[in-house]
C-alpha cells in the first residue's frame, strides 16, 4: 500500500494527539504538523514560541521548571516555563541569531526530538496576537492576557505585524496532502489563525479531504466572543472524534477515494 500523507494543523493543546498520530502511521506514512506561531514573543531575549515548545516536548516526560524557580527566588517572575522550553528556546534563538529561518530551527528540532514528524511553524515572519482590554483600551499580548483572564475584560484582538504570510514549507504540506486534519485544538489560538494567514486557503484544493477533529475551545469564553466568527472548514470536510485510531481510519478511506 502507497504511504499517505498527513498534514495536521494543531496548538500546543493537541500536543498528545500529534504524537498519538505518528506512533499509529506507517513507515510509508509522512505526517507534517503545522503550528500557529501567533502566541510567539521574545522573553528573557529568547523566542519564545509556545506551540512549538509543547509540540517539541516528548510524550511522557515530566516537566521540570529548576530554572523558573531560579528566577522566581531572585523575583524575575516574567513567566513559569519548564526547562525542557527554556532548551528549546536557547537553541532556536541561537539558530535564528546565525541567520537560520524560524522554519529552518523548528525542523532542525523536530528531527532531534525523535518525534516521528516535522513540525513547521505557520510563518517566519513576527506576527503576534494581541488582545484589547478595557476600561482604559490598551493592547497586550495574548500570552499576558491568558495568564489571569479574569482580570481584563476583552472588546477586540489585533495582529501585530508589519507584512506577514504563511511559510512556503507550510503552503506545500497543506498543498501536497493526501488529507488534512484540523486539530483536536483551540479554533480561535491555533486553527483559525493558521487558516486565515495570506496564502493557506488557495493552497486547499476544494476537493482535499478535511478532517474537523472535534474539540471544546480551551480559549477563555470572553476572548472566543470578541475574536469574530469561527473560520469555515475547507476542502471537502468531515466530522471526526477526538480520537487517533478513528482519525488513522478516517484518513485511510479519505486519501483512497
Amino acid at each position: 500500500m502507497a504511504g499517505m500523507r498527513i498534514t495536521l494543523i494543531t496548538g500546543a493543546d493537541g500536543a498528545s494527539f500529534a504524537h498519538d498520530l505518528a506512533a499509529l502511521l506507517g513507515p510509508d506514512d509522512e505526517l507534517t504538523v503545522v503550528a500557529p506561531t501567533v502566541r510567539d514573543h521574545w522573553s528573557a531575549w529568547l523566542k519564545a514560541s509556545p506551540d512549538l515548545d509543547a509540540l517539541l516536548t516528548p510524550p511522557g516526560v515530566a516537566p521540570t521548571y529548576g530554572v523558573a524557580d531560579q528566577l522566581a527566588a531572585i523575583d524575575y517572575t516574567q513567566e513559569r516555563v519548564s526547562d525542557q522550553a527554556v532548551a528549546a528556546r536557547l537553541v532556536r534563538t541561537q539558530l535564528l541569531g546565525t541567520g537560520y529561518s524560524l522554519t529552518d530551527a523548528t525542523v532542525a528540532a523536530s528531527k532531534r526530538s525523535g518525534a516521528g514528524f516535522r513540525l513547521l511553524p505557520l510563518s517566519d515572519d513576527r506576527a503576534e496576537l494581541h488582545v484589547v482590554v478595557g476600561p482604559d483600551p490598551h493592547a497586550i499580548h495574548v500570552g499576558e492576557y491568558l495568564a489571569d483572564p479574569a482580570a481584563h475584560e476583552p472588546t477586540e484582538t489585533l495582529l501585530v505585524t508589519e507584512a506577514w504570510s504563511a511559510a512556503p514549507a507550510v503552503l506545500e504540506a497543506v498543498g501536497e496532502a493526501d488529507v488534512l486534519v484540523l486539530g483536536p485544538s483551540s479554533r480561535t489560538l491555533a486553527i483559525d489563525p493558521v487558516l486565515r494567514a495570506p496564502g493557506v486557503l488557495d493552497a486547499i484544493a476544494a476537493d482535499l479531504p478535511v478532517l474537523v477533529v472535534q474539540h471544546v475551545d480551551p480559549a477563555p469564553e470572553a476572548l472566543v466572543r470578541v475574536a469574530g466568527l469561527r473560520e469555515a472548514d475547507p476542502g471537502s470536510a468531515e466530522a471526526v472524534a477526538d480520537d487517533a485510531e478513528a482519525v488513522v481510519r478516517r484518513a485511510r478511506a479519505a486519501a483512497a477515494r
